[in-house]
């Protein structure tokens, strides 16, 4: 099993699962249509932690930056 390292591809692999998961109910695999958004938000909510979180990350980089300049 593959691990994902950077926060970037991370949130790539969640689009990318969200996607197949929204054209499985556009096509009606996996049940009715009104139920794509509903399933859909985990991945929504993963996608802005992890966008929190990068914010986060160069907020500590930039002051970092700043401290030692």
């Amino acid at each position: 099993m593959a691990v994902v390292q950077s926060p970037k591809s991370l949130a790539l692999l969640i689009v990318f699962v969200s996607l197949l998961i929204q054209l499985g109910f556009a096509f009606g695999l996996f049940g009715p249509a009104w139920l794509s958004p509903v399933l859909s938000l985990p991945a929504l909510a993963a996608i802005a932690f992890l966008w929190r979180r990068a914010e986060r990350q160069n907020q500590q980089n930039q002051a970092f930056a700043r401290l030692v300049i």
